[in-house]
């Protein structure tokens, strides 16, 4: 009678092979992954600052898009926004609050970005990247006078 199966040493092999190609195909992963996060965080800040510069234009008032305190219910100078960041009335209430971004590194600028009434704003840049950058995985958002917004790849520092 005859045995269908694998033997010890054939799977032993395939085991080898297999765990040789996981040693190679992970870090890439790795690297994929921490790209794709820090393209979707900035494409999300992205429609954080051009929701700011609408509601701007909507309300006639001015609007400020700016790093949130912890308790994201103002706003709070300094240039890490990885805690947050929210869109406010000038003087007045809280629009829309965005939480936090783990497991990247967010610069923006000090005291947030300014949407006046007409759509115009302070020009400024943000960038995003993961906290162990390679390559071309950083985002860098300029937001230009008139309030229009570009997102571009850039090479990590």
């Amino acid at each position: 009678m005859s045995q269908k199966g694998f033997t010890l040493i054939e799977l032993m092999v395939t085991l080898a092979v297999l765990a040789i190609v996981l040693g190679i195909a992970i870090p890439s992963f790795n690297s994929m992954l921490q790209d794709s996060r820090a393209a979707s965080l900035g494409s999300e800040l992205q429609g954080a600052l051009q929701f700011a510069r609408s509601e701007a234009v909507k309300r006639r008032q001015d609007v400020v898009l700016c790093r949130g305190n912890a308790g994201g219910s103002s706003c709070e100078n300094g240039t890490n926004w990885v805690g947050g960041w929210l869109v406010q009335q000038t003087g007045g209430d809280v629009i829309k609050v965005w939480d936090s971004a783990q497991g990247l590194v967010i610069v923006g600028p000090n005291a947030g970005v300014t949407f006046r009434g007409n759509g115009m704003a302070s020009a400024s840049n943000f960038s995003v990247k993961p906290t162990s950058c390679s390559g071309q995985q950083k985002r860098v958002i300029a937001v230009s006078a008139t309030g229009t917004t570009t997102l571009t790849k850039a090479a990590c520092e």
